[in-house]
Formats: C-alpha cells, structure tokens, sequence
C-alpha cells in the first residue's frame, strides 16, 4: 500500500478481541439516545464510512449540522473534528454522542445501558481485561476505526504501487494537471492522504 504502519496509543493497541467489540459497538443503535442510529448509520462502508448527504440527522430526525466525514485513514490524523480540537480519536468517539444532533446522549449512561448486557461483558474482559464502561467503549470504537484504511484505489496502485496502468490516460492528464503550477492544487493537497 505504501502507508505507513498504524501507530496505536499504549493503552489502546490492536487485538481482534478489541476490534469485534469496537465493530459491535460502531453498529450498535443502543448508543444513541432513543436506539435510532448508530456510528454506521451515518459513517457508511458503501460510501468509504461517509454520507452520501450533506448534512446527516441525528436522533429524532434531528437536522444535522455538519457533514459526516470519511472515517478512511482516521488512524493517522493527528486531530479530529472539522476545528482540528480534538485528539486523540479516542476522546473524538465522544463528540457525536454527546451532540444534541447526533446521538444526544452520554457515554456514562450508554454504559448503564449495556451493563445487563452479558455479550457486551464478555466481550469486554475479553477485549480490556474488564467489564463494559466507558473506557471501553470509547477505546474499542477507536480501535475499530483505526483499521479502516483505504489504499487500493487505482491513484494509490499508480502511486504507491508503481502500477502504471492502474489509471487511464485521461486521468493521468488530470493528475498532471492536479500537480502542475497552473492549478497549484498540490501544494496544500500533497501526501499519501491527499491533505496537510
């Protein structure tokens, strides 16, 4: 691919125990308020974890406020949210539960809620070592997010992979121009995300 390796925090490092609790919980509706929507219902794999809207409504049909970004190569953002305040994802989980426009709820009484649930704690001390909480929750919807990682698209083949007919000529064209100082368009958008 010619990513870089995942870089985990120490107390969140991959396991596939962590993983499927962190993948339960990304589809779970029981994180929002009212049981309506979960991390999927707005991140979707079909639209590379996006939306295909530009604005994605929450619990109650709640109008959204903003658009619901890719979830691919989360794992090597240092900062999170459209303002860049929020690091580390782990911490960034939070935000959508607590808005009131997307799950209008709280990570402490989502655990309330999962706590008669013997799956979630099963998977839990499977996973950390402990019963379902908060600590958990947030770290395993991390550890999930960090392996969705894009890097096969046919760009990426021509790029990374040195496989010239991965894209046709008329993009080839587009790629010049997009590299060229008459659009100057890499200059901000440059790297293996495409971003700076």
């Amino acid at each position: 691919m010619g990513f870089p390796d995942i870089i985990y925090p120490e107390d969140n490092t991959y396991s596939t125990e962590r993983w499927e609790l962190g993948k339960r919980l990304f589809y779970d509706p029981i994180l929002s308020v009212d049981s309506s929507i979960s991390c999927g219902s707005c991140h979707k794999a079909s639209f590379a974890f996006s939306d295909d809207v530009a604005l994605s409504n929450g619990v109650k049909n709640r109008a959204g406020t903003q658009n619901s970004p890719t979830l691919a190569n989360v794992a090597y953002h240092p900062y999170y949210t459209r303002e860049g305040g929020v690091p580390p994802l782990e911490m960034q989980v939070l935000v959508p539960i607590q808005e009131h426009n997307e799950f209008g709820f709280n990570i402490i009484e989502i655990a309330e809620r999962l706590s008669s649930d013997s799956s979630y704690q099963k998977l839990s001390r499977n996973a950390y070592g402990r019963t379902l909480d908060y600590f958990t929750i947030v770290r395993a919807i991390a550890n999930f997010e960090r392996t969705i990682v894009s890097g096969n698209s046919p760009f990426d083949q021509y790029t990374y992979q040195g496989k010239t007919s991965a894209i046709t000529g008329f993009e080839l064209a587009g790629l010049a121009l997009f590299n060229s100082d008459k659009t100057n368009c890499s200059a901000c958008h440059s790297g293996i995300h495409l971003s700076d």
